[in-house]
């Protein structure tokens, strides 16, 4: 019984959503938008009341054309105040047209079929129920008591005033009845349900507190009540929503997630919160039209099976977010210019320095004869050293930059890894014998040769070991050298002073240096080629260091026949933003 008698609230609900559609807009409390809706309702179930009473009489007097006639009358006198009630709104003027039709209808019925003992009689009951279900009102009872008894009354005038009246028959029951069931469906029902059962219990303290837009919505997701708030957060009336209206509103991107977060709900999670955009009126360039507003719709079920939802303006974060996105943009564009310039720059000074460092090591060696002053030599030493390092720095910049552009090629070949490790020793050797500091070297000798870009290979190790010989006063630096399947694995570990663990997280981006007594060493170049070396051939980076222990640097590399020659990724140049924010595996 409870299923057939929720079948019939949605079958009710169903119709009040549909009247909600036809109210005009000037009605906006809403409690005479709930008259006028029963008011609809009434109008629109009318001819269904009076349709087998009609085609009773016109079966018996199908050749009648006053009959005929006058069924047609009374479905004009009847739709007639339902066209007005939706063009106008203006409720207790269509009241009373609609209780003077229903007067007049009845009575025609009651004369055309038989006079006043036919089973037409019957409908008299309905001009006395239904104004007091529209109105409830008490004026409303008194009202309908004299329509019925004007009804009777008219119904004995046009009896002796028609030349033909149909034979009553059990037929003649069919307009009864079926007033009848709707009545009794209505009863089971529960009557109108959406007057009686409020969207949210304190809804209205609610509303008035936060401002947002509180839904009832059926199992199958359809609104069935909705806040008059909806008036002011989305400027469109609560009946816009009902039925499909809400879903219909979503952006079309957006209803996969607002259905997955309802089925969720009504398949007993708790509570889900989504982000929808919603179309509402608006503007666009001065013009109105319809505009997307962004919102969330948190939602979870009530006792009664069915979904509650408050939707809430998201308007302001959504801003705040397209802001966000903005500002990267910007400093993207920023840093990509930066990145340029830089590059350019560096480009422009690799010339003279090669001419620099060329002629001065020229010179260094004496081909065009012996200096006449020792200073002349200390000098001529000092421009050719100053003059490599700072083209070291130029080449490590522009090879950054291809890096973080996503251009830098790689050159694949086969090559003795143990030769390759011995000549990055080498080249740190000479700082290392400053100081006490012992270089080990650990490679085992069955790797032998391996297949990758040897320059990268090479240019990793010996920004590590640099890095570890400059950090170590005393003590030792050791490279190890291991090879499992068709990865290389390496390691340059120290004695140094170590990393503190809040300076982790800022290793290995361009120009940033650790503050420390040797700071001013470097130029913070080092490890960022190397993190980004690592990343163009495929391999791994992580960092394992404490304060006063050491520090060791681990680096994972593909070294088989699957490693192509060409080092760019397949997706394209990749930002220098993004390429700075990749983090390094480390522990501290």
């Amino acid at each position: 019984m409870s299923t057939h008698q929720s079948m019939l609230s949605e079958r009710l609900e169903a119709a009040g959503a549909f009247c909600d559609r036809l109210l005009h807009p000037s009605v906006t409390e809403d409690a005479e938008r709930g008259r006028q809706r029963r008011l609809l309702q009434v109008l629109l179930l009318a001819p269904g009341v009076i349709l087998p009473g009609a085609v009773q009489i016109l079966t018996q007097l199908h050749h009648s054309p006053h009959a005929i006639a006058s069924v047609a009358a009374i479905f004009a006198v009847m739709m007639a105040p339902l066209l007005g009630l939706v063009a106008t709104g203006r409720g207790r003027l269509m009241e009373a047209a609609t209780l003077i039709a229903g007067t007049v209808a009845v009575a025609a019925l009651v004369a055309l079929g038989g006079g006043i003992g036919s089973a037409y009689t019957a409908l008299l009951a309905a001009l006395m129920i239904e104004p007091v279900w529209v109105a409830r009102r008490r004026q409303a009872a008194v009202a309908g008591l004299g329509a019925a008894f004007v009804a009777g009354a008219l119904a004995v005038l046009f009896s002796t005033a028609l030349p033909l009246q149909a034979e009553p028959t059990a037929w003649s029951w069919l307009a009864p009845l079926a007033y009848g069931l709707f009545l009794v469906a209505r009863l089971v029902a529960g009557g109108e349900a959406r007057d009686e059962k409020p969207v949210s219990a304190g809804a209205d303290a609610v509303v008035a507190a936060t401002g947002s837009i509180i839904l009832r919505l059926r199992a199958n997701g359809d609104v069935c009540a909705a806040t008059a708030q909806t008036r002011v957060a989305m400027g469109i009336e609560p009946e816009m929503l009902l039925g499909s209206g809400l879903f219909e509103r979503v952006l079309v991107s957006d209803r996969v997630a607002y259905l997955s977060a309802l089925a969720d709900v009504r398949d007993g999670r708790s509570m889900r919160s989504v982000r929808l955009r919603v179309r509402v009126p608006g503007t666009y360039n001065s013009v109105p039209a319809a505009v997307y507003r962004s919102f969330v719709a948190d939602m979870a079920a009530d006792q009664d099976g069915e979904i509650l939802m408050v939707l809430r303006d998201d308007e302001a974060l959504a801003r705040l977010e397209a802001e966000v996105v903005e500002a990267r943009k910007e400093a993207r564009e920023a840093v990509e210019m930066r990145d340029r310039l830089l590059a350019s720059v560096s480009h422009e000074l690799r010339t003279p320095l090669n001419a620099i460092a060329g002629f001065s090591d020229v010179l260094t060696n004496e081909l065009f004869g012996p200096f006449a002053n020792g200073k002349q030599r200390e000098y001529v030493t000092l421009i050719n050293e100053a003059s490599c390092h700072l083209l070291n720095v130029v080449n490590t910049i522009l090879d950054v930059s291809k890096i973080k552009a996503g251009t830098y090629v790689g050159d694949v070949e086969e090559f003795d890894l143990g030769e390759a490790a011995r000549l990055s020793m080498a080249i740190v050797a000479r700082e290392a014998s400053s100081k006490p500091v012992r270089l080990e070297l650990d490679v085992d000798q069955a790797i032998g040769t391996v297949r990758c870009d040897r320059r990268a290979l090479q240019q990793i190790l010996i920004n590590l070991l640099s890095n570890a010989v400059k950090f170590t006063e005393e003590g030792y630096v050791r490279l190890t050298a291991r090879k499992q399947g068709k990865r290389l694995f390496l390691t340059v570990a120290d004695s140094g002073i170590g990393i503190e663990p809040q300076d982790l997280s800022r290793l290995g981006k361009p120009f940033t240096q650790i503050r420390n007594e040797h700071a001013s060493k470097g130029t913070g170049l080092g490890l960022a080629l190397v993190k980004g070396l690592v990343e163009a051939c495929g391999g791994s980076l992580s960092i394992d260091s404490a304060p006063g222990v050491g520090t060791k640097v681990h680096v994972s590399l593909p070294v088989g026949e699957t490693v192509v020659s060409v080092l760019e990724r397949e997706n394209g140049a990749k930002s220098s933003v993004e390429w700075n924010e990749i983090p390094l595996r480390k522990t501290a």
